[in-house]
């Protein structure tokens, strides 16, 4: 293995569970116990043998009260530990290095561990935790995918959810699963292609039928083959309707027209 893969693996990791402790000149890496395949795998990339990976049950955590076994790698020192704490930590917090490259391998362990796919209506939804970095660290981290041409969005927390549209790009991109406990987030192929319906063409016929025929969003999705969600989210976005308990009349943005809530809409009349 080349010095630059191993290099790429690291920013991975670093991404994800490894850390560099302050004052240290080595890495520590850890998972649950049932993921100890892992953390073995990363231990021989990096050059230590199995012995190397000790397993300890953890304190009781504080939101269970349960006790957790866990597998972990401490590494031996080395210089190039020390370089990577100066590379990824200011002032004792971990940062998103400006210099980081994209790489499969960075990917690959990086999804491996802080990432998460899973399966709603038959499509994939895919995410990539990064509450430890600032927004504005989340951005440069979703340029990185995007100059491989995998579409993301910044979500609450932060987090990224990759476009379903680029979820078989990104699995393309970060290749098979290197280990079995954790095959898991590799959904099934059927799944990675998306299944949304463009309805951009279809905006003011979707108005229409809401604002004017009394369509339901769950009617107009059945007819246009999309769902619900994607249907009310038209309509709040490009239409300025307003959807809750609080039934208001709102007044469209592009045709002026005075459109009550869904809710004001289907309750029974006063008179009868």
């Amino acid at each position: 293995m080349s010095d630059q893969t191993r290099s790429n693996i690291l920013d991975g990791l670093l991404l994800g569970d490894a850390y560099i402790p302050r004052n240290q000149s080595l890495l520590y890496f850890g998972q649950c116990g049932k993921n100890r395949e892992y953390v073995e795998l990363v231990a021989g990339v990096l050059g230590f043998g199995r012995e190397r990976v000790r397993d300890r049950v953890r304190l009781p955590d504080k939101r269970t009260g349960k006790a957790y076994v866990c597998s972990e790698l401490r590494t031996f020192s080395d210089p190039l530990f020390a370089r990577l704490r100066e590379r990824w930590y200011r002032d004792g917090k971990k940062v998103v290095p400006e210099d980081l490259k994209g790489s499969p391998e960075c990917v690959l362990h990086w999804f491996l561990c802080d990432g998460a796919c899973s399966v709603i209506r038959g499509g994939a939804h895919l995410m990539l935790c990064t509450d430890a970095f600032h927004p504005e660290e989340v951005e440069r981290l979703r340029s990185l995918l995007a100059s491989v041409n995998i579409e993301s969005s910044q979500t609450a927390g932060p987090r990224i959810r990759v476009r379903q549209k680029s979820v078989g790009r990104f699995y393309e991109y970060i290749g098979d699963c290197p280990v079995s406990c954790l095959a898991y987030k590799w959904v099934p192929l059927e799944n990675r292609t998306s299944r949304q319906t463009d309805l951009k063409p279809f905006y003011q016929q979707i108005h229409a039928l809401f604002a004017v025929s009394g369509w339901s969003c769950s009617r107009i999705a059945q007819e246009f083959g999309t769902n619900y969600y994607s249907v009310r989210y038209v309509l709040m976005n490009h239409f300025g309707i307003r959807f809750g308990k609080n039934a208001t009349t709102e007044t469209t943005c592009r045709e002026g027209v005075v459109a009550p809530s869904e809710t004001a809409r289907r309750a029974p009349s006063q008179d009868g």
